[in-house]
């Protein structure tokens, strides 16, 4: 009996041994992975600066940290973007505040990489602004907000900023956002063009303080104002564009902010109630289930993961012939929260014959994650309709985001590597998680490209999901 409790013991000792070893072997590769890919960066231990020269000074030091810790920038645009840095700490003091938010910008984005950026909200609040809102559609810029003073340009089709084709103004703006292109485009361009003083920084516009707006009126007829820029206001709304889509007032705009669509529009699906990000519906078209994400993470009040559930619920209850997947306006959040749905999704129930997946130049990050795992394992059942996504199909992401001591600016770092097309096992950088992601798409691009104009925009349609439904009825 004695042995037996002896025996006993010893296997209880080695169990809880074995446990402790793996509770610390965890505990261990837990550290190892957030310390690789969410480092936090150093603290700014700086005394307050003395004068402007001794600030910008200070904030290009700890800038120096940005470029350790991004890991997508190629060795080439690393050194370049040394050399910047160290032109840029002779300058300062001569760089007006504008100028050296460029200077910050332009170093960050010679990395070529979407997530890794001057973030463009704290670079808007921090630079005057003019008191219209443009968003760009497949056919040019178009003003849909205005406060009084442009009141005039609402619903019109900005060609030239200062005698410069708006275009190339947008091109050379470009040089200080990088990434794909088409992301800047629909995502971070209005930013620079809404600002005179960034553009007069960029030598792209006579004064600091006012624009030249030349545009073409709904009616056909042709405008140019000079318009005087609105102060930075640190209090302005945090959105993007894209909130400038919805008619409903943005959360902390001002009263005299003007939307060009009455609040009472019927808008397309895609539009409707802006503050809710995850919809379902069945559609009039029969046997079909519209599902939409503007995120891949719990927002306030709407756990993705409950709204997850109440989707596959009602599939499995309805037994829809054909799923619309919306991730037009889904910029992205934790992949690992949507990748279970995305997989499954192509055959969740026997009576899915197909899954239409709409894009835009919005769809980024964690959206493009979730399109790729759909393609991946929904195989000839999935036909992506719409515009090119916003970032590329091998990427760098994860990171966080360093803030300049003195001026404010936020800027993503970028420290985990992802490849869609292969494994990146083995490189430098792969982010470990993605092993459990094994994917081989070779393209985000859509198959059946659909444009999204100004005019479908002011007559309150939607063509990407009345072409997918036409593929639809066509069997295809």
């Amino acid at each position: 009996m004695g042995r037996t409790r002896t025996r006993l013991r010893q296997i209880g000792i080695a169990i809880g041994v074995v446990a402790l070893a793996l509770v610390v072997l965890l505990a261990a590769t837990a550290f190892v992975f957030f310390r690789t890919f969410y480092p936090d960066p150093p603290k700014a231990d700086f005394p307050p600066p003395a004068d402007l020269a001794e600030s910008q000074r200070q904030d290009l030091a700890y800038f120096r940290h940005y470029l350790e810790l991004d890991r997508s920038y190629a060795p080439e645009a690393r050194e370049r973007a040394r050399t910047l840095l160290a032109q840029y700490e002779n300058q300062a003091g001569s760089l007006s505040a504008p100028g050296f938010d460029l200077a910050v910008a332009r170093m960050v984005a010679l990395a070529d990489n979407g997530h890794s950026r001057v973030h463009p909200g704290p670079l808007s609040r921090r630079n005057n602004h003019l008191p219209c809102h443009l968003y760009r559609f497949a056919d040019g810029y178009h003003v849909l907000r205005a406060r009084p003073a442009c009141a005039e340009l609402l619903g019109a089709r900005v060609t030239a900023l200062d005698g410069r084709p708006v275009e190339d103004v947008a091109e050379r703006m470009y040089d200080y956002f990088g990434g794909p292109r088409s992301h800047y485009d629909q995502f971070a361009s209005v930013f620079f063009l809404e600002s005179p003083a960034l553009l007069h920084a960029a030598g792209l516009a006579e004064a600091e303080d006012r624009l030249r707006v030349h545009a073409i009126l709904p009616d056909g007829s042709e405008r140019e104002m000079t318009l005087a820029a609105d102060p930075p206001d640190a209090d302005a709304p945090r959105a993007y564009s894209d909130e400038y889509l919805s008619p409903q007032r943005i959360d902390k705009e001002a009263a005299d902010w003007a939307a060009l669509l009455p609040a009472d529009a019927v808008l397309p699906l895609f539009l409707r109630d802006y503050a809710t990000p995850f919809r379902s519906a069945p559609l009039d078209e029969p046997g079909t289930f519209y599902v939409q994400l503007r995120s891949n993470s719990d927002e306030p009040g709407h756990p993705i993961g409950e709204f997850l559930d109440r989707v596959e619920q009602d599939i499995r209850a309805r037994k829809p012939r054909v799923v619309v997947l919306d991730l037009r306006l889904d910029q992205g959040g934790n992949f690992t929260k949507t990748a279970s749905f995305m997989k499954r999704l192509p055959t969740l129930v026997d009576s899915i014959e197909h899954v239409y997946a709409l894009t835009s130049a919005w769809t980024f990050s964690a959206g493009n994650v979730s399109l790729a795992l759909l393609k991946q394992h929904g195989g000839g059942k999935v036909t992506v309709v719409g515009e090119p996504v916003g970032d590329r199909i091998r990427i760098w992401a994860e990171g966080g985001t360093l803030v300049l001591p003195n001026s404010k600016l936020a800027i993503g770092y970028a420290t985990g590597l992802h490849d869609y097309r292969r494994s990146c096992f083995g490189e430098p950088g792969c982010f470990w998680i993605m092993a459990f992601y094994p994917m081989q798409v070779q393209s985000l691009l859509p198959d059946v490209r659909v444009d999204y104009t100004f005019d479908d925009y002011a007559h309150l349609r939607d063509p990407v999901l009345a072409r997918a439904l036409e593929l639809v009825r066509q069997g295809q």
